[in-house]
């Protein structure tokens, strides 16, 4: 596919590792590319930071990059929705909104929200099948580019700790989520690659592996997890 316009990703979360530290936490990436030349992420946190450095507890999250202008974000109402605009990984504004998620079954949805001159707007909005209620993480603006935006078809996701100061493999919680294959504009993707972080195994008890029995792939972290999974190509059916 050349691009698309809406992507979705249906995942489960078998385990619930809690909001375990106070400047540490997990994350986990259900979408990373790019609309049209620019770099986008989004996904869920266990710890997310506020204004002032102050951490939140768990919630959702919005990125991109090649811009600090907070006209171009559009945040939750109440005290739910933040925005934030930095240059220490390079130049880029995000929309955050606490979002107590837990176990269970849940859509993530990319789409359009809207076009001004200047750009188009994308928002990013998660429903919880259990009840099935739809919440809103925000929403940030894309420059055009020959007058239109696309969404990429590379989409990447990932499970990963951050946050300051040092943390045992072992003191990790067990975190277990799978994804099944992501939507876009309602197509399934085509193929896909697993693999492991290049830092240098600094994660022992990871693992990844591709389940063709419900069409998912499941990543699980902390506590005992033992990597038996092997990197690489995923063969959909």
């Amino acid at each position: 596919m050349d691009g698309f316009r809406e992507l979705k990703v249906d995942f489960t979360i078998h385990s619930d590792p809690g909001n375990f530290a106070e400047r540490q936490g997990m994350y986990l990436m259900l979408g990373e590319g790019t609309i049209s030349d620019t770099a986008y992420y989004f996904g869920l946190q266990t710890n997310v930071l506020g204004r002032g450095g102050r951490y939140r507890g768990k919630g959702l999250v919005f990125s991109r990059w090649d811009e600090r202008d907070l006209s171009f974000a559009r945040v939750a109402g109440g005290e739910e929705g933040w925005s934030q605009s930095s240059g220490h990984e390079g130049d880029f504004i995000g929309v955050r909104r606490t979002y107590d998620w837990s176990e269970g079954d849940y859509t993530v949805h990319l789409a359009p929200d809207g076009v001004d001159d200047d750009g188009e707007w994308y928002g990013v909005w998660i429903t919880d099948l259990t009840n099935n209620v739809t919440t809103w993480a925000g929403s940030l603006k894309f420059p055009l580019v020959d007058g239109q935006t696309r969404v990429k078809p590379h989409v990447y996701s990932t499970l990963e700790i951050y946050g300051s100061g040092r943390i045992r493999p072992l003191d990790i919680p067990e975190w277990h989520v799978s994804l099944e294959r992501p939507l876009g504009d309602d197509s399934k993707a085509s193929s896909g690659e697993t693999g492991y972080s290049n830092f240098g195994g600094n994660i022992p008890n990871s693992d990844i592996q591709y389940d063709a029995g419900d069409d998912a792939v499941h990543l699980r972290v902390g506590g005992d997890t033992e990597k038996v999974g092997t990197p690489g190509d995923i063969a959909f059916p």
